[in-house]
């Protein structure tokens, strides 16, 4: 893929630093879906027309291209992380939804999932520690918490309801579903299988089936069902057959911190907010998958034997 960079406005980082990070998080996303969606990308920066907070940045991708207004941080370290956490969305979705020509309004797929999936990239590209990553979770869990009508409905059925029930309730919540998804995929696999391989599957059916992912190809033929494609691939990794059914097709309330707690991860309620944790104490099992998702347990006992 050849990446053109078109900016405007002063920026704490270099046109070349920028570029540099986008090509990371695209080779990261190229790494787990196995090929490239295009041969041209095109990545567009601007300052907002008007005043904005610096902090404040506002993204869309259409097809091959993303085009993100964002505020101006004085800090070249801060401002190339602000520029990381929508650069590592926004990209995916070259892959996914564009790459795949799916109809339907499967949100909780493209969206929520992908929500999980770039925060995965950012810990694999040291843009978020392990435990920022917790954080994010946590952050997720309080926004689905504080939904209106959260577990009404199943997150089919709320994908098509988004503009009426909350982006929350859709985003926030399938990414926490993503979360469990591949923790128990990745126990259930004793770590052979994460959802990177759900990822490669459907672009594997793609090419079986005719379809060329890098020209748009689709999952089952143009116009297939976005919801029965994602719960295909989903469901086709042993042993979790009964998920989607149980996540995603049916409505469902989700108890995080009895979810968690057999990954060997601990869920507090601190001063009105989710904090999400690593045990003290943790099995092999645990430990191992926990290093898996980016868990650095020598760093963390280097911290504690300091403190």
């Amino acid at each position: 893929m050849t990446l053109s960079f078109v900016s405007d406005g002063d920026w704490a980082f270099t046109d070349g630093e920028g570029l540099e990070l986008a090509g990371k998080v695209l080779k990261a996303h190229h790494e787990v879906i196995g090929s490239m969606p295009s041969k041209q990308a095109m990545l567009i920066l601007f300052p907002f027309p008007q005043n904005a907070a610096a902090s404040k940045w506002c993204a869309e991708t259409r097809g091959s291209t993303v085009t993100l207004l964002m505020g101006r941080l004085p800090s070249k370290v801060a401002a190339l992380a602000q520029l990381s956490t929508p650069l590592t969305h926004e990209l995916f979705h070259f892959w996914v939804p564009n790459a795949l020509a799916l109809d339907g309004d499967y949100d909780w797929f493209y969206e929520g999932f992908t929500i999980y999936q770039a925060a995965r990239a950012a810990v694999r590209l040291n843009l978020l520690t392990f435990q920022e990553f917790l954080n994010a979770m946590g952050r997720a869990y309080d926004a689905y918490a504080s939904g209106v009508d959260r577990d009404r409905w199943s997150l089919i059925e709320a994908s098509k309801r988004r503009w009426t029930v909350g982006e929350s309730v859709v985003y926030q919540k399938s990414m926490l579903i993503a979360f469990l998804y591949d923790l128990k995929l990745r126990s259930e696999s004793h770590g052979k299988h994460s959802l990177d391989d759900v990822y490669r599957d459907i672009f594997r059916q793609s090419r079986s089936l005719g379809g060329n992912a890098g020209d748009g190809g689709s999952l089952r033929g143009r116009g297939s069902d976005g919801n029965d494609a994602a719960i295909s691939a989903l469901v086709r990794a042993s042993g979790m057959q009964d998920f989607a059914q149980a996540f995603i097709q049916h409505a469902v309330t989700i108890d995080l911190r009895a979810e968690l707690d057999a990954f060997g991860l601990r869920v507090e309620r601190l001063v009105l907010r989710t904090h999400v944790s690593v045990n003290e104490s943790l099995t092999r099992p645990q430990r191992d998958l926990l290093r898996e998702l980016g868990y650095n347990d020598y760093m963390r006992s280097s911290t504690q034997k300091r403190r």
